[in-house]
């Protein structure tokens, strides 16, 4: 049951350089981070991934990231499956990167959205140098919902 709590990260006033790292299948509920003064690196070591469990409620995971700078290095996955069996379906996920002066990916990174993932990129300079994957399958056959990005 608890999959399902929101968590808020209330760091507005904070400045400087903030690495996630290690945050690998967060599974909602929905997540909500506001550094509007500071810079966070997303991806960090071991990358991060942001999924769903699918159920009967088909749910969707909201993830928000608003700050100064959005840097993304290694991996970012938005709405990967979580284990392995058919029980293990991830049902939609919606990452959302809001950045004031930019959001950057290094040429290395990669950024992942699988089946029933949304990206919206919010921000006056985006520049994604490393591989965007759209549309990647969770398994054979698993194609329910398509993949979306947004550039604003």
């Amino acid at each position: 049951g608890g999959q399902w709590n929101k968590l808020e990260v209330d760091m507005k006033d904070a400045v400087g350089t903030y690495k996630l790292s290690g945050l690998r299948n967060f599974t909602g509920g929905d997540l909500d981070v506001n550094m509007q003064k500071a810079t966070l690196r997303l991806g960090q070591f071991n990358g991060n991934s942001f999924t769903s469990f699918k159920d009967s409620a088909d749910r969707t995971t909201r993830v928000d990231f608003n700050a100064k700078n959005i840097l993304i290095d290694n991996f970012l996955e938005i709405n990967n499956r979580v284990g392995s069996g058919a029980g293990r379906k991830a049902s939609s996920t919606v990452l959302t990167l809001q950045a004031s002066e930019g959001i950057t990916s290094d040429k290395n990174a990669e950024i992942s959205l699988y089946d029933g993932a949304t990206l919206n990129l919010a921000s006056n300079s985006v520049k994604l140098m490393g591989n965007v994957w759209m549309g990647r399958l969770q398994y054979v056959g698993a194609y329910l919902a398509p993949s979306y990005s947004t550039i604003n």
